[in-house]
């Protein structure tokens, strides 16, 4: 069973992580002008040592909400398939980390996408969910412009 953390935690710096924890931040960023999407994600281990780092582009029209959410999935999948059983996400969408500690059913395309994270949820033995303004989360905001 998976154990989460309040909504209302919120990272004052970035830190390593605790004990076995990995730590996954992510983000989404979007371009109007050229309709580009992207997407970072950087895993870290509790030393802080960088394990992976990973952007993906993307030219599909999405919210920007729906793209901060496809880079969650993104960072929970590479994480659960390189094996990691106890993590921490962070990323600079409060209102994304709310609706991830909600147990609210959205019929929006969003709703869809926060309901397909919490399932990732189920890959993990613990999993907490951090909300880290841009400023502690700018490696995995960098990657994903």
């Amino acid at each position: 069973m998976s154990s989460h953390v309040p909504a209302t935690n919120i990272v004052r710096h970035w830190s390593p992580s605790n004990g076995n924890f990995v730590k996954i931040n992510v983000d989404g960023a979007v371009n109007l002008l050229i309709g580009f999407r992207g997407l970072g994600v950087i895993i870290r281990d509790s030393m802080g040592d960088l394990m992976l780092d990973v952007y993906k582009g993307l030219h599909d029209m999405f919210s920007f909400k729906a793209t901060e959410l496809y880079a969650a999935i993104m960072g929970l999948q590479i994480a659960s398939q390189m094996g990691h059983r106890s993590v921490i996400l962070e990323m600079d969408a409060k209102e994304i980390i709310m609706n991830l500690q909600t147990y609210e059913q959205s019929w929006s395309v969003e709703g869809a996408l926060v309901d397909e994270v919490k399932g990732l949820f189920n890959r993990f033995a613990h999993i907490s969910c951090h909300f880290a303004p841009r400023e502690y989360n700018q490696v995995a905001h960098l990657l994903a412009k």
